[in-house]
């Protein structure tokens, strides 16, 4: 497409180059000469005399008009759309009396389109202004669609404004639209949120992973990703925000709608919690001068749904448990802190893993209803150097003598059936074995590539523990959380 200056200098180029006059005959030259270029130009041009009247217009001009030359020349402009005088919103004269380029947008009743238009005055070499050029664009598609957008605008800041937590919409890592919420989290005004990079309101620490966790959203079209940031917001006060993060199409373009809630309070409360839950977690344990024992215990959330606990039965037998809750938060712990009390019942009863587990399957069928429990019960006799295991619902161990080995432990969850059949174990272990037992957070120490299992034949339990502990650290960093809790029991005998 031409610029409105390029088709002027056109017109001053042909009339320099042969002299034109304003004569009729030098007029019938230049148009001549100008139509092969001028009809190569998609837009309508116009070319007036000074006086309104029309001297010629490009082929665009006269199919636009419906119109052939011999019907519009020597008529004032005004005519073509039938009116008995100017538009009253013309520039035309705005260009005689400035003698420069005047631009304007207006809506054209007789045709029922809104064009885009462009005056612009064509001089001779000496100075003197002879011709007016006028350049339209239609530009009703445009500004309908423009209108439209102006529309869904509205609608979309209508219902986020409704919604009582805070909600931006971002479009290639720009906030293009928020709501009132959003702005007094933020302590920011309107103007001030719109229009400014998302990552600029978190921390240094967070942007890697965000930059990562947005492209995931946009590529998987992901919806409902949660996670939660802290935040140091304008008063100083340290807040954590919760925000869930979706993808949308705004305005024709990938987006995500993020929204973010201040939890602190609850985030408080869940944390003594998670301190008592802590707390409650064995760190001191039996038979040191047989074994020694190392644990990972990361909550993929605040609150875990794992549990372990070692039982000394005399001075040559312990019994074990690691127990992983189906569910999450306030409710799997409160799940974990009676099926402990259930299981320190069981044991006083029997020593026997799989007596312990099928008694505990009896009482759970009725009292958890679906809730199941996933468990793996050991016990270990350092006077036969005998190991007993028996899973249910955590069916995978390992066991490491010279090379580490995958073991088999069937059972299904305890509470799904009352007449549920489970398998057991028994190997006879020895000087320098380690045993491995690790709830489904874990699982990956099983991959088919086995680098991690190769890693635990070549360093002891605690170098392998803080393997797997940096190992989770770094995918939090990574991806902002665990997908499950993480809970090992790494035992190597003395």
């Amino acid at each position: 497409m031409y610029k409105e200056e390029e088709v002027v200098e056109m017109l001053q180029n042909n009339m320099i180059l042969n002299k034109v006059t304003i004569d009729k005959p030098e007029h019938k030259l230049l148009e001549k000469e100008l139509n092969g270029i001028l009809n190569g130009i998609p837009d309508v041009i116009k070319v007036y005399n000074l006086d309104y009247s029309i001297c010629f217009f490009n082929e665009a001009g006269y199919n636009f008009y419906r119109k052939e030359a011999k019907e519009v020349k020597g008529k004032m402009c005004y005519e073509v759309l039938g009116r008995n005088e100017k538009c009253p919103e013309c520039a035309f004269d705005e260009v005689i009396k400035t003698k420069k380029m005047i631009c304007q947008e207006k809506y054209v009743a007789e045709l029922n389109k809104f064009m885009d238009v462009c005056y612009n005055p064509v001089f001779d070499d000496n100075g003197k202004m002879i011709y007016i050029v006028e350049r339209l664009s239609d530009i009703t598609e445009k500004r309908i669609l423009h209108k439209i957008l102006e529309e869904n605008e509205d609608r979309y800041k209508q219902v986020i404004n409704s919604i009582p937590d805070a909600v931006v919409i971002i479009v290639d890592n720009i906030i293009v639209l928020g709501n009132r919420e959003a702005c007094n989290l933020l302590d920011l005004s309107y103007d001030k949120l719109i229009g400014s990079n998302i990552y600029k309101h978190f921390q240094e620490k967070y942007v890697k992973m965000l930059h990562k966790r947005f492209r995931n959203i946009i590529a998987n079209k992901k919806v409902k990703d949660i996670s939660e940031y802290e935040f140091i917001l304008s008063d100083r006060k340290a807040a954590t925000l919760q925000i869930s993060n979706s993808y949308i199409s705004y305005r024709g373009k990938p987006a995500i709608i993020s929204v973010l809630r201040d939890i602190t309070d609850i985030k408080q409360e869940l944390n003594k919690a998670a301190e008592f839950q802590r707390k409650t977690l064995q760190k001191d344990f039996p038979a040191g001068e047989f074994i020694n024992i190392e644990t990972v215990y990361v909550p993929a959330n605040t609150i875990s749904g794992d549990f372990y606990r070692i039982y000394k039965i005399n001075e040559h037998l312990i019994v074990g448990m690691i127990v992983d809750v189906r569910g999450k938060g306030i409710s799997a712990a409160l799940s974990i802190s009676a099926f402990d009390v259930l299981c320190f019942q069981e044991i006083a009863i029997t020593h026997e893993p799989m007596e312990i587990v099928k008694n505990l399957n009896k009482k759970l069928v009725n009292y958890y209803e679906e809730n199941y429990i996933a468990v793996c019960c050991f016990s270990m006799d350092f006077k036969k150097k005998e190991l007993k295991v028996v899973g249910a619902g955590i069916n995978q161990f390992v066991f490491e003598r010279e090379k580490a080995e995958e073991k088999i432990a069937e059972g299904t969850f305890l509470g799904m059936f009352e007449d549920s059949e489970f398998s057991e174990q028994v190997i006879s272990f020895d000087k320098g074995d380690k045993i491995y037992f690790f709830t489904d957070g874990l699982d990956f120490i099983l991959d088919e590539d086995k680098v991690v299992e190769k890693y635990m034949e070549d360093v002891g339990i605690k170098e392998f523990k803080n393997y797997i502990n940096e190992f989770l650290e770094d995918t939090i960093l990574e991806v902002g959380k665990l997908k499950d809790d993480s809970t090992m029991i790494a035992i190597e005998v003395l």
